[in-house]
């Protein structure tokens, strides 16, 4: 331990060796090429690492980018331990010369267990050859799915039109089935006839919402959307329920976002709807619509004090057609929820909820700054392959 500490005291004390130009027989030749070599390595190993520093600053997300630290410090010791065997032709340190080839073993030992550690994850990296075979594969998915979601449009389309007609036909039949033969029918023959009519309306209202689901995402030309307003439009259209139910709102400032503005609308009619909706017997509604910006992204929620949600059925209320309450108690077809998720799906965010049973619901969701929809991916793709 003497020596270990005598070592660090004397670290900068060169008393003990004459420079190098003294020991042996050096040429001024000899001399002077062994210095311009190690002066000539210790400026390309200078010249790696700082490759290695600038490539990992702009080139963000580099994979293993320890690893690249790790051999960027590796080379500029090994630089160093050059540098100092020039120097020492005129400053004997052999001390600093010791010290800093110890670092550069241990840097070095570092450097070779972090290339063994992360060696499978290395060779998993794919090539720019394997990236352009996969951009083709995505391309071609892209392409299909694009137009499997246009055949799927076109058919809900077509089969919402057909199915309207005979449902109109059954329902104005019914009605003038009532009107004229009313007075004729007893009791329960006017209960069938008006049960069969509520049913045709719900199947008429299943109909449409079926249609509006599978239009969400179909329109890529996004707008500037100012939610207040929106948000105003949509209370001023359920005005009817609000002063019913005696319902209190409390509604942060909202951002204005890019959006297509009947996808937002429907996110947030049916998520206002919903607070309204479900809400506990003799107590009046009262929803909560908050809004923060983070750096890339807006995070919103919307919360009631309502019946609540078992944790049992978080995922399942975001499936289509799903319901956790009869027809009896409350309207609706199951689709309001899995609208919301489809529409925020298709923004690129994520939606999420809180609940406790008989306490109230708070719904959470964050839609992107920059939203990126499939046709938009199918654009860049595109564009990249033509590169």
């Amino acid at each position: 331990m003497e020596q270990f500490f005598d070592f660090f005291k004397r670290l900068a004390d060169t008393s003990d060796w004459p420079p190098r130009w003294y020991c042996g027989q050096w040429t001024d030749f000899h001399g002077w090429l062994y210095i311009i070599s190690d002066l000539t390595i210790w400026l390309a190993y200078m010249a790696i690492p700082l490759i290695l520093i600038r490539f990992i600053f702009i080139k963000k997300g580099v994979p293993l980018a320890g690893v690249f630290w790790l051999f960027g410090a590796f080379i500029l010791f090994c630089g160093l331990t050059h540098l100092i065997d020039a120097a020492m032709f005129w400053i004997p340190a052999y001390r600093i010369n010791a010290l800093i080839r110890f670092l550069t073993a241990v840097v070095s030992v570092a450097t070779v267990v972090a290339l063994i550690r992360y060696f499978n994850e290395a060779v998993g990296l794919r090539t720019s050859k394997e990236y352009d075979r996969e951009l083709s594969y995505r391309q071609l998915a892209m392409q299909e799915l694009t137009r499997s979601n246009q055949e799927l449009q076109q058919f809900a389309y077509i089969a919402s039109h057909d199915l309207q007609s005979p449902l109109k036909t059954i329902a104005s039949y019914l009605s003038m089935l009532e009107s004229k033969h009313g007075d004729q029918l007893d009791a329960e023959a006017r209960r069938l006839i008006s049960v069969s009519t509520a049913a045709a309306e719900r199947m008429r209202n299943l109909i449409n919402d079926v249609l509006d689901f599978s239009r969400i995402g179909s329109e890529i030309a996004f707008t500037q959307v100012d939610l207040k307003l929106l948000v105003d439009e949509i209370l001023e259209e359920q005005q009817a329920e609000i002063l019913t139910s005696g319902a209190k709102l409390d509604i942060d400032p909202l951002p204005i976002i890019t959006g297509h503005r009947t996808d937002l609308k429907q996110l947030f009619q049916n998520l206002i709807s919903n607070a309204l909706k479900y809400r506990q017997a003799n107590v009046p509604p009262h929803i909560r619509i908050e809004a923060t910006e983070d750096l890339h992204q807006y995070r919103f929620s919307i919360s009631d004090n309502g019946i609540g949600i078992e944790n049992q059925y978080f995922d399942r209320i975001f499936q289509v057609f799903q319901r956790l309450h009869g027809r009896n108690k409350y309207s609706g077809n199951g689709i309001g929820l899995a609208t919301c998720k489809k529409v925020i799906d298709i923004y690129g965010g994520q939606i999420w909820l809180e609940s406790t049973l008989g306490s109230g619901t708070t719904i959470y969701f964050t839609i992107p700054k920059v939203i990126k929809t499939l046709h938009q991916f199918a654009q860049t793709d595109a564009l990249h392959a033509l590169n």
